[in-house]
């Protein structure tokens, strides 16, 4: 919230919502100054504009020292509410569009912290070691080497456990695939509609054995 100042650069009383965008001196706006409205009710009206949802003649009427009758005429002379109602769209609309920069921002940092912990994650991952290798003397004197879990074994299955999660989530589980069930019908789509026609279009040897005995 802040001070605004109407179109033209006459100052406008009161707090007012700071826009985001400016229209440019050519453009007019249903809450911009009226040909036909006076520096006067102009003044009031910008101090009624700015005051948002608590907006009231009376308020406007003790800001500006006049009547409350004076400021009711000039609100109906010059359709206070309806500009009102437009300058409240087009604040809604600023806020909007701030809103969805803001949360293109956030998502901006928040993907940059997740690359940043996924590279960390990925170079202790690398480092980690679940085997190393261990010197011994076998049973004939001689020195040998071996690989024990340089891990706990509870460890490896929580690594084991983990990466086929990870898997599953990026291609996804074996019972998601469906195969697709493709039927092929020949001939005109009639001679199927009737069960008994493809009976006895179609006969097989115990078919022909019946027709034989009648």
């Amino acid at each position: 919230m802040g001070t605004g100042r109407a179109h033209g650069g006459r100052p406008a009383l009161g707090s007012s919502t700071v826009s985001a965008i400016t229209p440019t001196e050519s453009e007019h706006n249903p809450w911009d100054q009226l040909p036909e409205e006076s520096t006067k009710s102009f003044h009031a009206f910008a101090i009624f504009r700015d005051m948002g949802w608590e907006r009231s003649i009376g308020k406007v009427a003790n800001q500006c020292r006049k009547s409350p009758s004076l400021i009711y005429r000039w609100s109906a002379a010059y359709r206070w509410s309806e500009r009102t109602q437009e300058w409240d769209a087009f604040q809604d609309q600023l806020g909007q569009a701030q809103a969805v920069r803001t949360r293109m921002e956030m998502n901006k940092v928040t993907l940059t912290i997740a690359q940043t912990m996924q590279t960390k994650a990925m170079d202790g991952y690398l480092a980690l070691e679940t085997v190393r290798p261990v010197k011994f003397i076998d049973e004939k004197g001689e020195k040998k080497e071996k690989l024990v879990l340089a891990i706990k074994p509870s460890d490896l299955v929580r690594l084991m456990e983990s990466s086929h999660k990870l898997q599953k989530s990026v291609l996804g589980k074996s019972d998601e695939d469906h195969v697709a069930k493709i039927e092929l019908h020949f001939g005109p789509r009639e001679d199927f509609e009737d069960d008994e026609s493809l009976d006895g279009g179609f006969s097989g040897p115990e078919d022909d054995g019946k027709n034989g005995k009648s």
